[in-house]
């Protein structure tokens, strides 16, 4: 009999006996190593080379998320259920058999590769004309889509049969609860399934027996993957009690998995590594952001993957894990799943994805194999795309650099952070910046604060001079190194001086602050001048990136919805009024 105490040890030392040699390289047999790009909702489909199976298969996953924002319960017609819902010779009927053949080229494409296929899906969404049709049976009463209705399970449970009588071939799905989008699904309808503020123990309750009809109708039924997603917005993803009380209750199966973003939070590099991991009894993929939504989206350098590996600046210090060299021997780990590709909304918009593509290729070497180190997979990723061996060190030194200048940039290792001031291709201003300068403020580090911008900016200098200095063999990757450094210097040198103007302005106003008013009226005229530079640079060089905005104006999605116009050109004039250069 095993001793309760050796039942942990065991795992472990049975998951390194379950490595098997691949290709000189080590796999557990139930490991997925898996690749998504993100699309912007609603947006024209991302042009990328992530799109191809081909492409992945060479990168050695050994998995493809198919995430298009028209989810495959979409290509359904629920004929069995009620032929009401798409009648045959409607456009409606005709999108969604337009759909079933996309899917199934998409999917024959994938195992063309050897890779396996799932498709993302999001809980609930529905066609709108079943809602229609049952929407008393269905529906709460302000008209959303309930599990609190019985008639609801048994739709959820018929439409997972067909989907799996449409798609045989299909090998699993990745399902999301914590948003819904139906951007680009004109004849469905949807809303999350949980209502976290409201219904607490509810929600739980939802998890757990969703997770249950998945497991029941995908996994055992009919042998297909389940990749559950506990993304949403503090509670299922980053709270170790909620997380324990849904996932207790639901018995493990060698089919199901469950996914767990890296940060214990949305992807910001000032949030902790995920406090779920490693707890439970699930196997769990960890999801990792290669294009990140708030650091530029891959419009100047930011290397990631070593932070994600071997643990970033911010977590020195703090209790483990820290990383996924820390849990990559513990018996649940069982996968890396890329966002090669995508998050967020808009821009910045690239014409060249090297910087996604570096990390990209790290993370999925070293799932594939983690016991190799960090640094030699970057530096096999150096050769591969040409640098010459002499100027490596130099590209290394620059994309190390570049996660320490995003810190201190957009980020802080000082201060309290209003983690989206600016995200996509947003500059915010004070609106979006006010409780963090008052914590600023009342922790008496102005000028410690602003400093940190100040060094953000100098890092930013000390890699482009860097990159001046790399060779690669390919014209085209070099002349876009020396580009997109340039971008994140002039980037960051924008958002030093727009941080002296709207810091200093802000506690200048509300606090009686004592400012140099000559200083700010410098700042004005060196952001004026930085914008300028900025923009004739992008007209210079065909292979930069779209420019951020700092004028918000009408933004499409919602960010300056609450507060009003908010963007950090706004602010700026503002004080240009106040401190007398209209």
């Amino acid at each position: 009999m095993i001793k309760p105490h050796l039942k942990k040890w065991l795992a472990i030392s049975l998951l390194a006996a379950s490595f098997s040699t691949l290709q000189g390289q080590s796999v557990p047999q139930d490991y997925i190593v898996m690749d998504m790009v993100h699309h912007n909702p609603g947006e024209p489909m991302t042009e990328t080379s992530f799109r191809e199976p081909a492409k992945l298969a060479a990168y050695g996953y050994n998995g493809m998320v198919i995430n298009e924002f028209k989810f495959p319960q979409c290509a359904l017609t629920f004929d069995k259920f009620d032929k009401r819902i798409f009648p045959k010779g409607s456009e409606e009927r005709e999108w969604a058999l337009s759909l079933q053949k996309e899917i199934r080229q998409q999917i024959r494409d994938c195992h063309k590769q050897g890779l396996k296929c799932y498709y993302f899906t999001d809980i609930i969404v529905l066609p709108k004309r079943l809602v229609e049709l049952y929407k008393s049976e269905i529906c709460d009463e302000s008209g959303k889509i309930s599990f609190r209705k019985e008639k609801t399970w048994e739709i959820h449970r018929l439409m997972l049969r067909e989907l799996f009588n449409t798609f045989p071939e299909m090998d699993g799905l990745v399902i999301r609860t914590g948003e819904t989008y139906t951007h680009n699904i004109p004849y469905h309808m949807g809303n999350g399934p949980v209502d976290y503020k409201k219904a607490y123990d509810e929600s739980i309750q939802t998890h757990i027996r969703l997770m249950n009809l998945l497991r029941e109708e995908v996994c055992v039924r009919r042998n297909k993957q389940i990749i559950y997603r506990t993304w949403d917005f503090g509670f299922f993803h980053i709270r170790p009690d909620y997380y324990m009380a849904v996932t207790e209750q639901v018995p493990v199966h060698p089919n199901l998995y469950i996914a767990i973003k890296h940060t214990n939070g949305d992807y910001f590099r000032t949030y902790p590594f995920n406090k779920t991991l490693t707890l439970g009894k699930h196997k769990q993929i960890v999801e990792v952001q290669c294009q990140r939504e708030y650091e530029g989206k891959g419009a100047y350098p930011n290397y990631i993957a070593a932070g994600v590996i071997d643990g970033f600046e911010e977590y020195k210090g703090k209790p483990t894990p820290r990383c996924l060299n820390d849990i990559k021997t513990d018996s649940l780990f069982r996968g890396v799943w890329t966002w090669s590709r995508g998050g967020g909304w808009s821009g910045p918009f690239l014409k060249n994805e090297l910087w996604c593509d570096l990390n990209a290729y790290v993370m999925s070497k070293w799932a594939q194999n983690p016991s190799r180190p960090e640094a030699e997979i970057f530096d096999e990723y150096a050769d591969k795309i040409g640098i010459t061996p002499e100027t490596r060190p130099y590209f290394r030194r620059l994309s190390l650099l570049s996660a320490d200048a995003i810190i201190r940039g957009r980020g802080s290792l000082i201060h309290k952070l209003a983690a989206t001031w600016t995200r996509d291709e947003i500059i915010g201003g004070v609106p979006r910046q006010r409780s963090m300068f008052d914590d600023i403020y009342q922790k008496n580090l102005v000028e410690e604060a602003l400093y940190e911008k100040k060094l953000a900016t100098a890092l930013w200098q000390e890699i482009e001079d860097l990159a001046q200095r790399v060779r690669c063999s390919d014209t085209a990757t070099e002349h876009y190194i020396r580009t997109s450094a340039r971008y994140g210097y002039l980037l960051y040198a924008i958002m030093e001086q727009g941080w002296i103007i709207n810091l200093r302005g802000y506690l200048y106003e509300t606090k009686q602050y004592p400012v140099d008013q000559s200083a700010i009226r410098l700042a004005i005229e060196k952001y004026d001048a930085l914008w300028k530079e900025f923009r004739k640079f992008k007209d210079r060089n065909t292979d930069c990136a779209t420019l951020y905005f700092d004028h918000l104006g009408e933004y499409t999605y919602g960010y300056n919805a609450q507060t009003g116009a908010n963007g950090m050109g706004d602010s700026v004039d503002h004080y240009r009024k106040v401190f007398g250069m209209e």
